[in-house]
């Protein structure tokens, strides 16, 4: 079922428009200088609900990725589908630098070659799908219906993954379940330390800001 999947979006439910439009959300050297412009300008000038969804981003996001998606990566050692099968496209954004000038490009489209018996996989977790997942989570807790627009993005990235066959459909699916159990964790987690840290060490504050998340 997990190759019958792949092959679909892989090979037939494909176009040029989609191979450029994956090839350009699969790549997140593309979209890091936007993210160095963007944090340090919201935690400047983004008001106490940007910086606790900053904060509580980050620090989940280094441990579903720092630590749990590199660390199962090694202990599972799955193929990925480029390497695994004969024959799978292999779709990227052109190479440039800037990176961003390969937007304007043909994505270069590849048939992977067959496979090797020396493999180190590194197919599940998806990291594009943990992280994109966990982000449109918290951006609901924090922001609601507003956040709830991050969904879109993250189900492009994710479905990216495995359009430009990098990742398994089961390697996606787990991870996104992955993402959003992270983020939930990591809220309630968070919202926790909040406010019994601060009401302990920095009860001025506290009085301000009483709770990780500010009502409506």
């Amino acid at each position: 079922m997990d190759t019958q999947i792949l092959f679909l979006i892989n090979r037939q439910w494909t176009n040029p428009f989609l191979d450029w439009m994956m090839a350009i959300f699969t790549n997140f050297d593309l979209w890091r200088p936007l993210l160095f412009i963007l944090i340090p300008l919201l935690l400047w000038r983004g008001g106490f609900r940007w910086r606790a969804f900053i904060f509580a981003t980050l620090i989940t996001l280094g441990v579903a990725d720092g630590i749990f998606t590199q660390i199962t990566k090694v202990l599972v050692d799955r193929p990925r589908p480029m390497q695994a099968l004969a024959d799978v496209r292999e779709v990227a954004l052109a190479r440039t630098h800037p990176t961003v000038l390969g937007v304007f490009r043909a994505p270069e489209v590849t048939l992977s070659p067959a496979p090797s018996e020396d493999i180190i996989g590194r197919s599940f977790p998806s990291g594009h799908a943990v992280n994109n997942s966990l982000l449109a989570t918290l951006a609901i807790l924090f922001f609601g219906r507003r956040g709830a627009w991050y969904i879109i993005p993250a189900g492009l990235v994710s479905y990216s993954r495995i359009y430009c066959g990098s990742h398994w459909p089961s390697d996606v699916l787990v991870s996104v379940f992955a993402g959003v159990g992270f983020a939930l964790t990591g809220y309630v987690v968070l919202a926790y330390l909040y406010k019994k840290v601060t009401a302990r060490w920095f009860p001025r504050f506290h009085s301000l800001h009483p709770e990780l998340v500010p009502s409506p």
